[in-house]
């Protein structure tokens, strides 16, 4: 245990976990890329599956959008095209789900974006994906949730909205947008976030008593 782990780090690190929220507000002005390669690095320090990267340097790569720049504008088009694919897949499949279908949620969230866009790519200051190699066994996913949970805190103690653009997971089975990363296709699972300074004041967050939601055996 590192002694420089005191009472007074953990109680920091319980704000920062306490105080983490979505954030979907973002102001004009931009971060400092200093701000952003401190999320880097956080991210980069993140757990990863050693035994299915095979000991490749190269298992994580990110890739930073600035808001306004040709690559963006690209990016952005493309998502929008994947998800209206995603819409017309499912209406070929049998028709879009009825409310109260079990993933009528989620497809309800596919047609905003399909319509308009995302609209946090046009706003944000940056838009970041990860990359993460996909080995034997596939547990790339994984460490893609652990890449960007270490981001999400970092931005948190920075001061920084944040938002999960998780439609980022599709695009990895978009030939275009991969090659947009200079990546070879097929081998990356891919998330990613936008990033910038809030406008607003976050929403206070909501969870059970821990004891509601713990069992101990």
């Amino acid at each position: 245990m590192n002694p420089a782990f005191s009472r007074k780090a953990n109680k920091i690190l319980d704000e920062i976990v306490l105080a983490r929220r979505t954030m979907r507000a973002f102001a004009e002005e931009a971060p400092p890329r200093e701000a952003i390669e401190d999320l880097i690095k956080a991210g980069l320090w993140a757990p990863y599956a050693a035994l299915a990267v095979g000991g490749r340097d190269d298992f994580r790569r990110f890739f930073v959008f600035s808001r306004g720049t040709a690559a963006i504008l690209k990016a952005a088009r493309l998502i929008q095209a994947r998800a209206q694919g995603m819409l017309e897949e499912r209406r070929a499949q049998g028709g879009l789900p009825a409310a109260g279908d079990r993933d009528f949620v989620y497809f309800d969230r596919i047609r905003p974006l399909a319509e308009k866009g995302h609209p946090s790519l046009a706003v944000a200051p940056y838009y970041i994906v990860v990359a993460e190699y996909q080995g034997v066994p596939a547990s790339g996913l994984q460490s893609l949730a652990h890449v960007l949970e270490n981001m999400w805190l970092k931005a948190t103690a920075l001061g920084l909205a944040f938002q999960l653009v998780s439609v980022t997971e599709t695009m990895a089975r978009d030939e275009e947008f991969v090659r947009l990363l200079g990546l070879p296709f097929g081998d990356y699972v891919l998330d990613g976030c936008a990033v910038g300074y809030p406008s607003a004041e976050p929403p206070k967050g909501r969870r059970p008593d821990p004891a509601a939601v713990t069992k101990w055996l």
